[in-house]
């Protein structure tokens, strides 16, 4: 029977979520039954105080002179009524303690009163021990109720929380035991379906195109199989080998990057290649605070050449000056063509008096190997500007512009000849 997986990851987030839910909503229901215990908790505590006030007033003074305070103890009765007016949502064994103590304030009340006319009419000594003794008695009453309320509610306190706390355990652990095992069985079924898939890509990497054989059969991973049992037929077909693909595509990457990097005239490197090169030499000097050399080369009267001697003679000039160029230069040396009839050196590690030297040793070897045409030599000269890496230098490019202008001042005193740039705060 195929399991569909889809299917058993949306039941199982279902479930997931609806314990999750019955969770939150059984520690928000716990947390509510605690605050409204400790509510009850402080209103026990409050009537409790506010009597012992009353109490603590009456032994104070004598509650039967004349000038007694009835103002302050009014006060403090008429907040305890109020008290006992609002209170917090009661249990039926705490409302009943509830009752009982609003009754005993009533009588509370009617005793002061009594107690409040009998000081304008004089009465025995005995009457008026009597009313203060009982008036006593009924706030002890109220006092006793209070703490006995406030006993229960903290018994119930404890008991919540210790329910609440098991009710969040065994809902936990539930979750848990749902989580781990729905979450197991289908990471087992994941994880055994992908490695015999692997194991099936690992074979046809070897050239070893076999079938995929699934221990578990499932919807979503049944058309991945046949997907790939398909191909695989047809690889086995057609398919040459690995090693000779990888020959083939590094042979053809080679081909296009030296494409992509080569004048394909001189076959020396592109201006594309010279500037990628230039600024990863020049990002090397500074970072190593090391010396960098640019030659620029111009080929002289090289229009005139052409319109003498025809353009192919021309090309096979240009093709003679990398040709001399390449044997001047130290290996770790780059030469490129810039444009034109111009191409430049790069001379890593090298100072300006090392660039003198090699542009020196180009024009001597052009001048010993001269270029004949129709059996008659042909005088081939360059102006070479150098110029040198210093802190004004931000880029590649400043350097060439460098070279360039000396290259020109080169020409303008005659060509044939070697200038270098003005030279400022060496790098």
């Amino acid at each position: 029977m195929k399991i569909n997986l889809s299917k058993q990851v949306f039941i199982f987030s279902i479930i997931c979520g609806t314990i999750f839910t019955i969770l939150m909503m059984s520690i928000l229901w716990s947390s509510l039954t605690v605050e409204l215990a400790f509510k009850r908790e402080n209103y026990a505590q409050r009537v409790d105080n506010h009597t012992n006030t009353l109490k603590q007033l009456m032994i104070s003074g004598d509650i039967y002179a004349i000038d007694y305070n009835d103002n302050n103890w009014l006060y403090w009765h008429n907040k305890l009524s109020t008290l006992l007016k609002i209170p917090p949502k009661l249990t039926a064994a705490q409302q009943t303690i509830q009752n009982s103590i609003k009754s005993q304030n009533d009588n509370v009340r009617h005793l002061y009163d009594q107690i409040a006319l009998s000081r304008k009419n004089p009465i025995k000594p005995s009457v008026k021990n009597h009313f203060k003794v009982r008036l006593m008695t009924q706030l002890e009453s109220i006092r006793s109720d209070s703490v006995q309320l406030s006993s229960i509610v903290k018994k119930d306190i404890h008991q919540v929380i210790k329910q609440q706390v098991i009710v969040i355990i065994l809902t936990f652990v539930l979750c848990f035991l749902i989580v781990f095992v729905g979450g197991v069985k289908l990471s087992r079924i994941f994880t055994l379906s992908l490695k015999e898939v692997k194991k099936a890509f690992e074979a046809n990497h070897s050239g070893n195109f076999q079938k995929i054989k699934l221990s578990h059969q499932t919807v979503e991973f049944d058309s991945i199989v046949k997907a790939f049992n398909a191909m695989n037929h047809k690889l086995s077909e057609t398919t040459i080998s690995l090693e000779e693909m990888k020959k083939v595509v590094e042979e053809k990457t080679k081909n296009l990057q030296q494409l992509s990097d080569t004048d394909p005239l001189t076959k020396v490197a592109n201006r594309r290649a010279l500037f990628e090169r230039g600024s990863m030499e020049l990002s090397r000097a500074v970072r190593g605070k090391k010396q960098l050399t640019l030659l620029l080369l111009d080929c002289d009267l090289f229009k005139n050449i052409n319109d003498e001697y025809g353009h192919l003679f021309g090309d096979a000039v240009l093709k003679h000056l990398c040709t001399i160029c390449s044997e001047a230069i130290r290996d770790i040396d780059f030469l490129a063509r810039y444009g034109g009839e111009e191409f430049v050196v790069i001379l890593p590690d090298c100072d300006i008096d090392g660039g003198v030297d090699i542009a020196n040793r180009i024009q001597q070897l052009l001048a010993n190997y001269v270029i004949e045409k129709d059996a008659k030599p042909v005088k081939i000269t360059l102006s070479i500007g150098i110029s040198s890496l210093t802190s004004n230098h931000k880029n590649f490019e400043d350097l060439i512009n460098d070279a360039d202008k000396a290259m020109y001042m080169a020409k303008e005193r005659g060509r044939n000849r070697v200038e270098i740039a003005a030279q400022t705060s060496l790098h």
